[in-house]
């Protein structure tokens, strides 16, 4: 059966056609609630791409301590390593071991990268409409998360990743989390009409009660509710 989403008291099929409009074309009502619903929503998305942000810088000191230090980083990675994953030892060797810790390691990067890549490209698409310089920060956003996937994509092993290429990851990392603070101030203080905003879906008129052919020639228009917020 096909799934419905209620919406004002009436059912919309998950796969109706929805749109975003400008903030500013709604009625003072309404618009309070786009508002707070795509606040919500930014908030949501900043929330997730900070904590990525956070780990990874997390992981990148573990892989800039096992570089420096490759003799005794072993027990030290894997003891961090356990604070963002569930770490399961083995018995093998320590030549083993080691292997397993620094494929573990990178699985944890590319897969952090790509994580807030997918948050920032989600982000940026809800803040069309916004003033240029905002836009320039979400682009910002966008664009340093699929750079610093790009470093960590193809890594296999600690020495893949130059000192360079960590050092300049990390500063992204911190480029970006200014950037999120930049951004939800902004919304927080001002409510741009230009945003745009949704998603709306059309709210059909409930059927006739007569059956006049004058009713019948002219249908009652068809309102416009947003979703629910429950």
């Amino acid at each position: 059966e096909m799934e419905a989403k209620m919406v004002e008291g009436f059912e919309v099929a998950k796969d109706a056609p929805s749109y975003y409009v400008r903030l500013g074309s709604l009625s003072t009502k309404l618009r309070k609630r786009a508002y707070h619903k795509a606040l919500a929503q930014v908030k949501d998305a900043k929330q997730r791409s900070q904590e990525s942000i956070s780990q990874l810088n997390h992981t990148v000191d573990l892989i800039e301590y096992a570089r420096k230090n490759i003799d005794g980083a072993n027990q030290k990675v894997k003891g961090k390593l356990s604070s963002l994953v569930e770490w399961k030892s083995n018995e093998e060797g320590d030549g083993n071991e080691a292997e397993n810790i620094e494929s573990r390691t990178l699985a944890i990067a590319r897969s952090l990268t790509q994580q807030l890549q997918t948050t920032c490209q989600v982000l940026v698409s809800g803040l069309q409409g916004l003033p240029q310089n905002i836009q320039k920060e979400a682009l910002f956003l966008s664009h340093s998360a699929s750079q610093v996937y790009s470093s960590f994509s193809k890594a296999v092993a600690f020495g893949d990743l130059s000192d360079g290429v960590l050092a300049s990851s990390k500063a992204q990392l911190g480029k970006m989390k200014e950037s999120l603070d930049d951004i939800m101030d902004y919304l927080v203080n001002n409510t741009s009409l230009n945003w745009l905003v949704g998603p709306f879906y059309p709210r059909q008129a409930p059927p006739p009660t007569t059956t006049s052919s004058q009713s019948q020639k002219t249908p009652a228009p068809a309102e416009v509710e947003m979703k629910s917020m429950d």
